[in-house]
């Protein structure tokens, strides 16, 4: 007796012999929300996890420390003991920042603007670059996918300003207007050039470009000589239904 197969369902990108740009730009934005929420679960997995064990090892060994000087052994041994009490600090150090780099958590907890102030303010203090933020909006609208993209770009963005743009200050503002959320990063470096836009140097930017269009947005690079490049996102606001307010009746008049 026979039995006929089916074939497994497929993707219309991947049944499509000629994928549009449309449905490239879609699998780039599930493919980043995907490596977004496998970094959230390594960050979780290291603090909480990870850290906290390192935390209880500093703990003990800063006990055994103390026994073993009660004790009166030799120096060369609790010496030994806190070279390591300081090898587990610089290691839970190291797992703090990894997670934190993996998905800052004000980004999640407070939101768009409070984690790129956050991150301005600790580049700033790195690297010197002046940094300036300014939110010309009440409160963002943006939903948590679309605020991760941005966040990335602008940590790209970031990247690339200190390390290629000669420049000594950036602004970076956030605004709504019309319906459309805009985030622009101007610095005031020596400016990217058409043929840079296209090198390897943004590489990663332009592969992000790829996700924000998926996620209905759209991202642009542009720079002139001497007077710095500028990053600007933008992505659509999605309207939030109004509630209908019910009109109090009016009060009935009792009889006399």
């Amino acid at each position: 007796m026979s039995v006929a197969e089916h074939p497994a369902p497929r993707s219309a990108a991947l049944h499509d012999p000629h994928p549009s740009k449309a449905q490239f730009r879609g699998l780039a934005a599930r493919v980043a929300l995907a490596r977004e929420e496998e970094r959230a679960a390594v960050a979780r997995q290291l603090h909480d996890e990870i850290g906290q064990d390192l935390t209880v090892l500093k703990y003990e060994l800063v006990h055994t420390s103390a026994l073993l000087v009660e004790a009166g052994l030799p120096r060369h041994l609790i010496d030994r003991l806190q070279s390591l009490i300081g090898i587990v600090e610089v290691t839970t150090n190291l797992v703090r920042r990894i997670a934190h780099d993996l998905r800052p958590p004000a980004l999640d907890h407070l939101g768009l603007a409070a984690a790129i102030e956050f991150e301005a303010g600790a580049i700033a203090r790195q690297t010197g670059l002046r940094c300036r933020v300014s939110q010309l909006a009440r409160g963002s609208t943006l939903d948590h996918p679309h605020s991760i993209a941005a966040f990335r770009v602008f940590q790209e963005a970031m990247t690339n300003i200190t390390r290629h743009a000669s420049a000594s200050a950036v602004r970076i503002r956030l605004s709504e207007s019309r319906g459309v959320f805009t985030m622009d990063i101007h610095d005031n470096g020596r400016g990217i050039t058409k043929t840079e836009i296209n090198g390897a140097a943004s590489i990663g930017l332009l592969s992000m470009r790829e996700s924000i269009e998926g996620l209905g947005g759209s991202l642009s690079i542009a720079g002139q000589r001497g007077r710095g490049t500028q990053i600007v996102v933008r992505f659509p606001l999605r309207q939030q239904p109004q509630r209908h307010r019910r009109r109090p009746r009016p009060a009935s008049r009792r009889s006399q």
